[in-house]
């Protein structure tokens, strides 16, 4: 049903590929970049498939949980998957396209438990309970720092954790959780605070199963594509349309 909805959004929001050919790829709702229960569809999915626009492909998106995503493009079984981190496990199995995005991990918590905190070293969290999403980059990070952490499979968790004193901290890219708090708990905004500085700023890619035939040359063609979009200004309107709503989104 959300791929249905997602193809709809699209057609109303950009003209439809050329005929011939296409590429499924699998991502998981991820507001404001990946939304499709809103009537926009994301500003990620907005420019990875303007990309694929850009060189006659059409870019089919379907929803799966963060670790599933990453099961499909590493056992060969979908062509890739966005936004994702490269990371040196992951280089085993997967190409990775140029930067689509930047992001910025920050920790939100409760102003009236942690007010004025800011990130120094993820050491000085150490014996702290923080909330995680499963399937994230920083699950072996945070492992090898010795954090505790509580993971739970989706996003919205983590705000809900903090919100009812479960977990002191939340790890989260900083439009994500904003957007989430915002939809979650319009009413009770200023309870809440993200640490100023991130205690990670990473760049976001589309990931390619090498298994995939073909899989380097329509990578060479999806950056093709986003180059392309970037040097039109269609990025840069994607963007701000987005930015409109979101105004974090400082990139």
């Amino acid at each position: 049903m959300k791929t249905v909805i997602l193809a709809l959004i699209l057609f109303c929001v950009v003209p439809p590929a050329m005929a011939g050919e296409s590429v499924t790829l699998f991502t998981n709702e991820y507001p404001p970049y990946v939304d499709p229960s809103h009537n926009r569809p994301g500003l990620l999915v907005e420019i990875v498939t303007a990309a694929f626009r850009e060189v006659d492909v059409e870019a089919r998106i379907e929803f799966r949980p963060w670790r599933r995503c990453a099961m499909l493009v590493e056992d060969g079984l979908a062509f890739g998957a966005f936004p994702y981190t490269a990371t040196d496990k992951r280089r085993e199995f997967a190409l990775f396209s140029d930067s689509i995005w930047t992001c910025r991990s920050v920790f939100f918590f409760l102003k009236e438990k942690m007010r004025g905190h800011d990130f120094t070293t993820l050491e000085a969290i150490r014996g702290r309970v923080i909330a995680g999403t499963s399937g994230n980059h920083y699950e072996k990070i945070f492992e090898e720092t010795g954090l505790t952490v509580d993971y739970a499979p989706g996003e919205a968790s983590g705000i809900w954790k903090i919100r009812e004193r479960r977990a002191e901290l939340f790890a989260e890219e900083e439009a994500v959780g904003w957007t989430l708090i915002n939809r979650i708990f319009p009413d009770e905004r200023d309870l809440f605070n993200s640490t100023p500085t991130p205690w990670n700023v990473n760049q976001v890619r589309l990931m390619v199963s090498k298994r995939h035939q073909g899989a380097a040359d329509l990578l060479a063609r999806f950056n093709a594509g986003l180059h392309a979009i970037r040097d039109k200004g269609i990025y840069e309107k994607i963007v701000r349309k987005y930015m409109q709503d979101a105004p974090v989104l400082v990139r």
